[in-house]
């Protein structure tokens, strides 16, 4: 009975101090924060911001340099509008979406529903990030039912293969039905988002061709779902990239940034 309860005692203690370090790492995301440069890359203009956008939220306040890299104009995503005019419009307001979160918007100059897998597309990119040296790269998860989206998330992988690079990549994940939606996505880490979920709507609201007042609602569901898997109030979630066939495991911890990864990667 005695060796029974002494087990139970250390049981015990083991408990609390893993709720401890676990409670600590969600309380203190910025200890230890040296300044890093993340780049989001988005299919289209709107992406980047509802999946990411409680992220790029954190890191911005952290002190980080974002940039999202649109891969498409979305020129094809504005009913009666030419593909010119979408591009127009629709650039303006990723610009505004940008402005909102303090992250800067570039273009990569795809087409939006013709973006391809080629080694034209995969040079240029190698070419972009080259020059911006991030240390984070974000990326659309490649299993989803837009090939846009599938595309993106080819090019970063086939990018993040390239040894002269050595960022970290993450995979997001996406949910607008039946225009993306991400299948078999398998979080290793999660980000708390919970003090800046409004910050993230109104950034995605700045994409007004998109209608966004109409389906962001599924995107604050993910983010309630994601929050209640990792303990926190709102979350989102994320795929660690290795150069291996393994995806790696759940990490156990929720943070604002992903710095805990990069920690963990080494």
């Amino acid at each position: 009975m005695k060796l029974f309860n002494s087990f139970l005692t250390v049981f015990y203690i083991t408990i609390l101090l893993c709720f401890n370090l676990f409670a600590e790492d969600i309380a203190s995301p910025t200890s230890e924060h040296s300044q890093k440069t993340i780049v989001v890359i988005t299919p289209h203009p709107d992406d980047a911001e509802a999946s990411c956008g409680g992220l790029i939220a954190n890191c911005i306040a952290n002190g980080d340099d974002v940039i999202i890299l649109n891969m498409t104009g979305g020129e094809y995503g504005i009913w009666n509008k030419s593909p010119e005019e979408a591009r127009s419009i629709r650039t303006i307001e990723a610009k505004n979406a940008g402005e909102v979160l303090g992250a800067k918007e570039v273009f990569f100059g795809g087409i939006d529903a013709h973006l391809n897998v080629d080694s034209v597309n995969t040079e240029k990119l190698k070419r972009i990030l080259l020059d911006i040296n991030p240390d984070i790269v974000l990326s659309s998860w490649p299993m989803d039912v837009h090939s846009d989206h599938q595309a993106t998330g080819i090019l970063a992988w086939r990018v993040f293969q390239d040894p002269r690079f050595n960022f970290e990549l993450f995979f997001y994940e996406t949910t607008n039905t039946p225009h993306t939606k991400t299948y078999q996505f398998v979080p290793t880490h999660y980000v708390d988002i919970s003090e800046v979920m409004e910050l993230k709507k109104e950034a995605t609201l700045q994409h007004k061709s998109q209608n966004p007042i109409e389906w962001y609602y599924m995107y604050e569901t993910l983010a309630e779902f994601r929050g209640y898997e990792s303990d926190v109030k709102f979350a989102e979630a994320y795929i660690r990239a290795q150069n291996s066939s393994g995806l790696g495991g759940r990490s156990g911890t929720t943070s604002k940034t992903l710095d805990n990864a990069l920690k963990q990667a080494k």
